[in-house]
C-alpha cells in the first residue's frame, strides 16, 4: 500500500569492463590446461552443486544426455573442488576450484563456449553479466533477474523455467552453429558496454537523484 504509486527503476551492478573483456580462446584454454578442440560448458557457483537454488540437479541430467548426443562436449565447474565421488556424466568434468580474482574469472569465461546458469532463484546474477561481458553466451531459465540480463537468442538463450529438456535445447542451440556463437559473442559484449559500464550506472543513479530532487522541490514550493 505504501509504495504502490512509487516509480520503479532497475539499476544493475556495474562491471569493470576493462577486466571482464574477451580474451583469445586458445590462450585462455592454454592457461587452464583445457582441451583446445572440445565444446566446453561452464557451471559456476560457490558450492553450487550443494545449493538447490543454483540448479545443479537440473543441469546434471542434461549433461548426461548431452554426452550421448555430442561426444565432443566437456564440462567445467568453478566455485568448488572435486567431490569425493564425482558425478558420472559420460563426459569429462573438470573442477577448477574457487577463482578468487577478476582476471582469472574473465579468462575462464573467455575459455569456454557457453556458460549455463540453471538457478531457480537469482537477483541479478553476476556470473551471467560477467560471462557476457567476456563475449560468452549464457543459457539460463526465463525467470528472476535473467530476464533483465539475457537477450533471448541474441546474447544467449532463455529456457522454460526449470525444464531440463528446454535447458538442453538452449545449450544445443548455442553450440550447433559456430557462426551463431560468434554473432552472440559480439552482441553480448556490445550489450555489456551499453548496460553495465560504471559510467552508465553512475549516470542512472544521478538521473534518479535529479528526478527525486526535482519532485521534492515541486512538492515543497
Amino acid at each position: 500500500s505504501l509504495m504502490r504509486d512509487w516509480p520503479i527503476k532497475v539499476i544493475p551492478n556495474p562491471l569493470p569492463l576493462d577486466v571482464y573483456k574477451p580474451s583469445p580462446k586458445s590462450y585462455a584454454r592454454y592457461l587452464f590446461n583445457l582441451n583446445l578442440e572440445k565444446d566446453l560448458i561452464l557451471f559456476g557457483a560457490l558450492k553450487g552443486s550443494r545449493d538447490p537454488r543454483k540448479g545443479w540437479d537440473l543441469l546434471e541430467p542434461v549433461l548426461k544426455k548431452l554426452s550421448d548426443i555430442n561426444q565432443n562436449i566437456e564440462a567445467i565447474v568453478i566455485g568448488e573442488n572435486p567431490p569425493l565421488n564425482p558425478p558420472k556424466l559420460g563426459m569429462k568434468i573438470s573442477y577448477l576450484g574457487e577463482l578468487k580474482d577478476d582476471q582469472s574469472l574473465s579468462l575462464i569465461y573467455s575459455a569456454v563456449d557457453v556458460v549455463v546458469v540453471p538457478s531457480r532463484m537469482e537477483n541479478l546474477p553476476q556470473s551471467a553479466t560477467e560471462s557476457q561481458s567476456c563475449g560468452t553466451p549464457v543459457v539460463a531459465f526465463n525467470c528472476s533477474g535473467f530476464k533483465d540480463v539475457i537477450a533471448h537468442k541474441e546474447t544467449g538463450y532463455l529456457a522454460e523455467p526449470f525444464e531440463s529438456e528446454s535447458l538442453m535445447e538452449g545449450i544445443l542451440w548455442v553450440l550447433r552453429n559456430k557462426e551463431n556463437i560468434k554473432r552472440m559473442s559480439l552482441n553480448a559484449r556490445n550489450r555489456a558496454l551499453k548496460l553495465w559500464s560504471p559510467s552508465k550506472i553512475a549516470n542512472e543513479y544521478k538521473n534518479i537523484y535529479e528526478i527525486t530532487k526535482e519532485n521534492y522541490n515541486k512538492k515543497n514550493n
